[in-house]
């Protein structure tokens, strides 16, 4: 009896979906609850000004320019360590030696450059001070380590 029960509720509950009206809504296609909306033609794509309007989907916005809590990754005025690295070896170039190994770590950058040829002991010295100090005026931001080999 119990079986016979639950599957009458089961049948029931199965049929009532069936009985919906499918006649026309209240509103037409063209209206909403208000009325008429003016602001749809009849592609149903909304036109006008805003965020949500096709006209502004159109004018090469990104979704960095979309929304402002993702990071804005294709800005030219970026920092970025290679450029800084970069910048050292030019340093180093500029005044006549070879750029040997660059690392910067945290506000520490360690450069290593190439002397040509023998050289004194005084004169590598003298190197490692003229060249940290055209270091230090090109990047300050960072606490500079000369090594000359």
């Amino acid at each position: 009896m119990k079986k016979l029960l639950i599957l009458l509720m089961f049948a029931v509950v199965l049929v009532s979906g069936c009985g919906q009206d499918n006649t026309e809504s209240v509103y037409d296609k063209d209206e909403d609850q208000a009325g008429v909306d003016l602001n749809r033609e009849h592609d149903g794509v909304r036109h006008g000004d805003g965020p949500n309007f096709t006209k502004d989907q159109d004018n090469g916005m990104t979704m960095t320019d979309q929304n402002p809590n993702l990071l804005n990754t294709d800005n030219e005025n970026h920092h970025s360590f290679s450029q800084d690295v970069q910048k050292a070896k030019d340093v180093i170039s500029d005044a006549g030696y070879e750029p040997g190994s660059i690392w910067i770590n945290g506000g520490e950058m360690n450069v290593t450059a190439k002397l040509q040829g023998r050289v004194t002991r005084q004169d590598r010295e003298d190197a490692r001070k003229t060249l940290h100090n055209s270091l230090v005026k090109a990047l300050p931001r960072y606490d500079i380590k000369v090594n000359i080999d």
